[in-house]
C-alpha cells in the first residue's frame, strides 16, 4: 500500500513523474533446468509378480469384514458416553472431563496471555526470506516524494519493546563465511518481529531479506558491490554483506553485535522502501544529480541514510533485553556508527559526503536508541536543520 498523507508538505511543484533507474539484471537470471528442491516425477518402474488385480480381488472380502467391526465397535463406544468437543462445551454448561482429571480450555493467542514483562509481537509468525517480493512503492510525482518522505504514515507507529531476540553467540573474526550468514539471516528474524507487524498495521508490505555473504566484488542487480561495505539492493529488496566489512572497525571486529548492529542500519534501507521512503528521496536526488545539484543530492542522500541509522537504534533498544545487549555493547556500537562516517580517518575536515559525519550518524543512532516512536526518525523533517545531517 502506498502511503497516503493526508494534508500536503509545503516544498517544490511536481513538475513532471519521475522513472526509477534501471538496475541490469546482469548474472541474476533464473537457472535453467528444474528449480533447487525440485525434482521431476518418474513414473515407478513395475516389477514382476502377482497381479495386482488378484491381490485386490482376494482383499475385498477382508476389508468389508474389517469395516464392519469397527463400526460396531464405535457404536458401543458412542452409546456409552457422547463425544464432546473439549473447546467447544455443551450449552447445558457442564463441563467435559477426561479420564485424567484435567478440564481442558478453550485455546488463546499468545496476545491474550501476555503478562506484563512479557515479549511483544511474539504472536507473529516470521516468514522465510521473500526472494521474489511485491514491487516497492513508487511516487508518480515529486510532490508525492516529498510527501511519502516528510510525513508518511509509518511515522505513526510504535516501536515494541521488549521484543524477543534470539541470536548465537559468534566470533565474526573467526567465523566462516557460511557461519556469518547463518547468523545474520538469523537475526533477521528479529528484525522481522520488531518490524513487520508496524509496517503491517500502517499498511505496507512487509517482505523479509536474505542476506548474502560476499567477497571480492560481485555483480547484482544493483551492479557490482564495493568492498568494506553492507548494501540493502532494492533492485531485488535482498541485502549483501561484504566479508571484509569488519576491517572498517578493526577494534570492533570480534564483536558478535558489529555486524548485527550494521545489518540494523541495512534493514532500515528495507523499511524505507517499503514505506516509499526510498524511491521518494531517490526521486529527488536524481532530479538534483539532473540539474547538477551535487550538494543537493547529497543533502537528501545523508537524510536517508542517517534515518536508517535511527532505526537501528529503535530496533537495538528494542531487543537489547534479550539479546542480552549491555551499555558497554551500546558504547561499541556507538564507536562502530561514528568510526563509518564520511569523515573517518580524516579528522572531519572534509567536504559533506553522502553518508554524514560520524559524530551526527552516532547522534542518530542515539536518538533511535531512546525513542518509542518511528517518527523520532523523521530526518527528513524540515525542522532537522542542515548541521544535524552533515
Amino acid at each position: 500500500m502506498m502511503p497516503t498523507p493526508a494534508t500536503a508538505v509545503p516544498g517544490p511543484q511536481a513538475p513532471t513523474a519521475w522513472s526509477a533507474p534501471a538496475y541490469p539484471p546482469v548474472g541474476y537470471a533464473p537457472a535453467p533446468g528444474y528449480p533447487p528442491g525440485y525434482m521431476p516425477y518418474q513414473r515407478p518402474v513395475r516389477k514382476p509378480g502377482v497381479s495386482p488385480v488378484l491381490i485386490g480381488v482376494l482383499l475385498v472380502p477382508v476389508v468389508v469384514f474389517v469395516l464392519i467391526v469397527i463400526v460396531k465397535v464405535f457404536a458401543a463406544i458412542g452409546a456409552a458416553q457422547p463425544v464432546v468437543n473439549p473447546y467447544n462445551p455443551p450449552s447445558t454448561g457442564s463441563t467435559p472431563t477426561s479420564t485424567t482429571g484435567s478440564t481442558p480450555k478453550s485455546p488463546t493467542s499468545p496476545t491474550q496471555t501476555q503478562q506484563p514483562g512479557t515479549y511483544k509481537n511474539d504472536d507473529y509468525t516470521v516468514p522465510e526470506p521473500d526472494l521474489y517480493p511485491p514491487e516497492l512503492p513508487m511516487p508518480q510525482t515529486y510532490d508525492q516524494a516529498t510527501l511519502w518522505t516528510q510525513s508518511n504514515v509509518f511515522y505513526n507507529q510504535s516501536v515494541p519493546a521488549p521484543v524477543r531476540c534470539e541470536i548465537p553467540d559468534i566470533d565474526p573474526s573467526k567465523a566462516s563465511d557460511a557461519d556469518l550468514q547463518d547468523y545474520l539471516n538469523t537475526s533477521v528474524e528479529c528484525l522481522m518481529r520488531v518490524w513487520a507487524p508496524e509496517l503491517q498495521a500502517a499498511g505496507f508490505n512487509a517482505a523479509r531479506p536474505s542476506v548474502t555473504i560476499y567477497s571480492g566484488t560481485p555483480q547484482t542487480p544493483c551492479g557490482k558491490m564495493p568492498r568494506e561495505n553492507a548494501l540493502y539492493c532494492s533492485a531485488d529488496q535482498q541485502i549483501y554483506f561484504a566479508t571484509d566489512l569488519p576491517d572498517l572497525f578493526p577494534k570492533q571486529k570480534a564483536d558478535p553485535f558489529a555486524p548485527f548492529a550494521v545489518l540494523a542500519h541495512e534493514f532500515g534501507h528495507a523499511i524505507q522502501a517499503q514505506t516509499g521512503i526510498l524511491y521518494g528521496e531517490a526521486a529527488w536526488q536524481q532530479r538534483y544529480l539532473d540539474e547538477d545539484d551535487q550538494a543537493s543530492a547529497n543533502t537528501v542522500s545523508r537524510r536517508t541514510e542517517m534515518q536508517a541509522d535511527c532505526f537501528a537504534g529503535e530496533f537495538l533498544r528494542s531487543v537489547s533485553q534479550s539479546a542480552g545487549i549491555s551499555d558497554q555493547e551500546i558504547v561499541t556500537i556507538k564507536a562502530i556508527f561514528n568510526g563509518i562516517g564520511d569523515d573517518r580517518g580524516q579528522g572531519g575536515n572534509v567536504p559533506e559526503g553522502d553518508h554524514g559525519k560520524g559524530k551526527n550518524r552516532q547522534a542518530w543512532l542515539t536518538i533511535g536508541l531512546t525513542s518509542t516512536k518511528a517518527g523520532a526518525c523523521n530526518t527528513f523533517d524540515p525542522k532537522v536543520t542542515n548541521s544535524q545531517i552533515q
